[in-house]
């Protein structure tokens, strides 16, 4: 039986577009056994990983109702939660001082500050938000593999390698209590994906209730979902 070379394509964001599905993609485990994933780098990238999801998620339900995270190339992690708290609704959104891995890399992640706001919402939006995030992880599915044969008869996979850009991550808990998760990378630009983070932005920008804001948002979460539907 023939091996199957793998094709590397390194990705930058301008070029990312071409043959992008619009659903989310499961979130990959992170196995510190495997040394060919990332050679060198992958202690470090555990470490990072394992360290913003624990600083982030701080004050997070355990069982998310939606939950959004953004690990951006460059700048300041994010992240919200919505959450019911004594009958009421919140958008609790936890954002970096600066950019941790390089504070992690350079030894000083102790000067990092979170910085976390707590923004009630109606019962409306909080309602609409979870039946979004249930929508999307539902329709969460692995990315098309694809394969190439070359004159000797060796078959090629071309794997995707995301050097630059940002991932955006989407949590819910489903009715049996199951965890589900799904994510993107650097969507293009009018798609229903980068629609989907500019939501999610909005709310985890938001700093007072805003009866004007939060009707409008719920009338763009309310088309996305009948997008996505199609």
């Amino acid at each position: 039986m023939k091996q199957i070379p793998l094709i590397l394509t390194f990705l930058l964001p301008a070029f990312f577009c071409f043959g992008q599905k619009e659903h989310l993609e499961p979130a990959k485990a992170f196995n510190p056994d495997d040394s060919t994933q990332y050679g060198k780098y992958y202690s470090k990238i555990k470490e990072y990983n394992d360290e913003v999801n624990t600083l982030l998620y701080s004050e997070f339900s355990q069982k998310p109702y939606a939950r959004y995270t953004c690990i951006p190339a460059f700048r300041a992690e994010y992240a919200f939660s919505v959450e019911r708290i004594n009958g009421k609704n919140y958008v609790i959104s936890n954002r970096f001082s600066e950019y941790y891995w390089y504070a992690l890399v350079e030894n000083r992640k102790d000067s990092v500050k979170l910085n976390t706001k707590k923004t009630e919402i109606n019962n409306e939006l909080y309602l609409k938000i979870g039946k979004l995030f249930e929508l999307l992880t539902e329709q969460t599915k692995e990315k098309e593999r694809i394969f190439t044969t070359l004159p000797d008869g060796t078959i090629m996979e071309q794997v995707e390698i995301s050097c630059d850009g940002e991932t955006y991550t989407f949590t819910t808990t489903d009715k049996n209590g199951e965890i589900r998760t799904g994510t993107t990378w650097s969507p293009r630009k009018n798609s229903m994906l980068a629609r989907l983070v500019k939501i999610c932005d909005d709310l985890c920008s938001i700093e007072i209730e805003n009866n004007i804001f939060q009707t409008n948002i719920m009338k763009e979460i309310e088309i996305l979902i009948n997008d996505f539907k199609k």
